[in-house]
């Protein structure tokens, strides 16, 4: 199944801090928000037959007792220039320990309303930086090895925002998040200067939310054990320190897709 990159993340440069201490300075705590971003054709290569897309990514983060729990729909309508569209939809929900040590996944893949791909599973690994197993149920039960260093989507998001905080440059790490049964991707995501306060749409302008520091980012996701130099899918956004991302584009080999930040609110905080 091709993934579909959520929010959930070109090799180290000097600046990294090693493993050991990035994942122990957590930054200030991870908000539960609902964010909803216009979605848009950004660049369409010559050749690519893609005329135009839109659409809407609802997403939804929460900080309960005992884990991280993300879910979002990301719904896209593609227009060809030979005639015709397709409507495809991703619907994604994951649990997420706090220890960043066991996660749970359920991901849905529906084309022109017809479900073409269900995947679902667990994973675990042995203990910080170490390697795990990835247990899939659906759409058939199989095993993949994590290898050593996986990291969970949000461990991963606080690792990034850690090591920005120290002034590091770059994180190369294995992450899985579940969208897809073929296991990790090897990522690297390189960090920008950090922006005090940077420029909101005027529909959000006034969320508390934004007006914290922020880090230009950008992610590029390569198949465990591939030798291409390309990467097969990347992402770049602007992350706040409180875990809220805004200026989204996803980035495809012969296209990308823009997101403008819509609405956001605060989710109730739990009472642990």
């Amino acid at each position: 199944m091709r993934r579909c990159r959520g929010l959930v993340l070109a090799g180290m440069v000097a600046g990294v801090l090693p493993f050991a201490s990035v994942a122990q300075a957590f930054p200030a705590e991870l908000e539960s928000h609902r964010a909803t971003y216009r979605m848009g054709l950004s660049t369409a290569r010559s050749g690519s037959g893609m005329a135009n897309a839109g659409g809407v990514w609802t997403y939804q983060f929460n900080n309960t007792c005992d884990g991280w729990v993300t879910e979002f729909r990301l719904a896209i309508t593609y227009s060809y220039s030979e005639g015709g569209q397709v409507e495809t939809t991703t619907d994604f929900l994951g649990w997420e320990s706090k220890d960043g040590l066991r996660y749970r996944f359920r991901v849905r893949q529906i084309r022109d309303g017809q479900v073409v791909e269900e995947v679902e599973g667990t994973a675990k690994l042995n203990g910080r930086g170490q390697g795990g197993t990835a247990r899939f149920t659906r759409p058939e039960a199989h095993v993949v090895r994590l290898p050593k260093g996986t990291l969970f989507p949000t461990a991963h998001t606080i690792n990034l925002l850690a090591l920005a905080e120290r002034g590091g440059l770059s994180l190369t790490r294995p992450l899985f998040d579940g969208q897809g049964d073929e296991g990790p991707f090897e990522t690297s995501a390189r960090i920008g200067r950090v922006v005090a306060t940077p420029p909101s749409p005027p529909a959000v302008a006034s969320s508390p939310l934004l007006n914290s520091p922020a880090w230009p980012m950008r992610m590029a996701f390569f198949p465990t054990g591939s030798h291409d130099p390309l990467p097969e899918f990347e992402m770049s956004l602007t992350y706040h320190a409180n875990g809220v991302a805004q200026d989204i584009e996803q980035i495809f080999r012969t296209f990308s897709l823009r997101g403008q930040l819509e609405s956001i609110e605060s989710l109730p905080r739990p009472h642990c």
